[in-house]
């Protein structure tokens, strides 16, 4: 490979600058409950079905070809 022409351009801050940014409270709030209640049994044996679910559309569409346009 032979080796690059022209100088080697770095990123500099003003072109790679980086931001934090956080949720507003009630956005946060809401997070936590729903994650909280994605633990409990009743709703881990509900997602399960969905799970099975696309995960046979999944195997469908990429195993057996199902997507492709003849």
């Amino acid at each position: 490979m032979p080796p690059l022409s022209g100088p080697i351009r770095c990123s500099t801050i003003a072109d790679s600058a980086r931001t934090v940014g956080f949720p507003p409270r009630e956005l946060r709030d809401l997070q936590l409950r729903v994650r909280a209640g994605q633990q409990t049994p009743e709703w881990q044996a509900h997602y399960s079905v969905r799970s099975g679910v696309e995960g046979t559309v999944n195997e469908l569409a990429h195993g057996h070809g199902m997507r492709r346009c003849h």
